[in-house]
């Protein structure tokens, strides 16, 4: 009785799918699809795909701290969110990084 092997739903994680998880999960799920959104015949973004982006990237700290909560309460773990989201939706270049260090800074037209 000892040596009898378990059964692994004891030992897995499973998580319930409560009516509340599912809600959370939806509100990641939108934010998704807001992600995914297409871009303007210019070329630009919608405010919606853009905040979306930053969201699902975690990439200030007031979208790090909302992308965490949502996370706890979905259940879904936030590190593995954040980087599938940053290997899909790649930062976009800043000026900042445009500009080497110590050289003058390009001329405004």
């Amino acid at each position: 009785m000892g040596n009898q092997p378990t059964k692994a739903s004891i030992w897995a994680h499973v998580p319930i799918l409560t009516s509340e998880r599912k809600i959370w999960r939806a509100v990641l799920e939108q934010a998704y699809v807001d992600s995914e959104m297409t871009v303007f015949a210019d070329a630009s973004e919608s405010m919606e795909r853009t905040r979306a982006r930053r969201f699902l990237r975690a990439d200030g700290a007031s979208e790090a701290e909302a992308l965490e909560l949502v996370c706890d309460f979905a259940d879904v773990p936030m590190d593995r969110l954040v980087l599938w989201a940053r290997r899909r939706y790649p930062p976009e270049q800043t000026f900042e990084e445009q500009v080497e260090c110590g050289s003058p800074a390009p001329a405004e037209s």
